[in-house]
């Protein structure tokens, strides 16, 4: 069975509607034909909770994207674009393939894996976003089984996905637990290695704490331990089991990673800006050439770019 107790890993049997685990007792229910492991009355989010019910009540009647443009207009342009998957064309991966998204808000991500896997996972920790993603991937089509839970307690069998995309949740992993903010880190990135086959990675996108762009505008409220630098994350990796780690750079920011530059091959790096040519657009722009040129060469841009994209394969 793919769902399991999030407390002893063991299998879990449904009775009556509920997901009991005979060592732990009653783990979770289904709601809504949604798997809940989590307190289904709860709610946190950028919308309010009345804006987010009528948008899946609406979905309902006349369609997820109607829904989300008539609701929430002024996110319709995030919640709406299948780009935010586009980093899967670096993957190489069989169509057979099984994926998890973790923390996948709207489903933006997940259907939009959908399109390219048979086997698409969702977990969302918000119970009216988690339906709204099951009412979304209905009328896609998209192949996406969707549970209510939290990520530091994922109710999933082990071993059992090819990839695992973590889009900014490491960094909101440390709102939802207290504690040392490494430690939480560190436990949510050994759960997730654990879900992993052996052939596995896992996908994950984060600002960077020395990026260009903070360093201009101030670390703000995760400048003390949510984010961490290069060589700070190849070090948390590291502890928390990994093997080789690949890092991009998503050109257009993690929300938009159609175009991800390789920052582990400097000339590659060299290469994009010979092609963009900003030195076209006058005295500023060779300026920038010229800055980014010798950032690629010095290796630089490696440790100041403003976010990163990681693989991470399971060690």
């Amino acid at each position: 069975m793919w769902l399991s107790c999030p407390e002893c890993r063991g299998p879990l049997s449904v009775t009556r509607e509920e997901l009991v685990c005979p060592s732990c007792g009653l783990a979770g229910r289904y709601v809504d034909g949604i798997p809940c492991f989590a307190d289904p009355g709860h709610y946190c989010g950028e919308v309010s909770r009345e804006e987010m019910q009528q948008a899946n009540r609406l979905a309902r009647e006349i369609g997820w994207r109607a829904a989300v443009e008539r609701v929430v207009p002024r996110k319709a342009d995030l919640i709406c674009d299948p780009r935010r998957a586009d980093f899967q064309y670096v993957w190489d991966l069989r169509p057979d393939s099984s994926i998890l998204s973790a923390g996948d808000g709207w489903g933006a991500i997940a259907t939009a894996l959908g399109r390219n896997f048979s086997r698409v996972v969702a977990v969302e920790h918000v119970f009216e976003r988690a339906r709204f993603i099951d009412i979304r991937a209905r009328e896609m089509g998209a192949p996406v089984e969707v549970i209510c839970a939290g990520l530091l307690r994922l109710p999933l069998a082990p071993q059992q996905f090819d990839a695992v995309v973590l889009d900014g949740r490491l960094k909101w992993s440390c709102l939802a637990a207290r504690g040392d903010p490494r430690e939480i880190q560190l436990r949510l990135l050994r759960s997730v290695r654990d879900l992993l086959k052996p052939s596995g990675f896992a996908c994950l996108s984060i600002e960077n704490r020395l990026g260009w762009g903070r360093m201009r505008g101030g670390a703000g409220r995760f400048g003390g331990g949510f984010t961490r630098s290069l060589a700070g994350y190849r070090k948390l990796f590291h502890e928390a089991g990994y093997g080789a780690v690949r890092t991009f750079y998503p050109w257009e920011g993690c929300n938009h990673p159609s175009i991800l530059l390789p920052l582990d091959h400097p000339g590659a790096l060299a290469h994009y800006v010979e092609f963009r040519d900003f030195a076209r657009s006058g005295w500023r722009g060779r300026i920038k050439n010229f800055a980014l040129h010798a950032a690629a060469r010095t290796g630089l841009w490696a440790h100041l770019a403003p976010e990163f994209i990681f693989l991470m394969e399971n060690g």
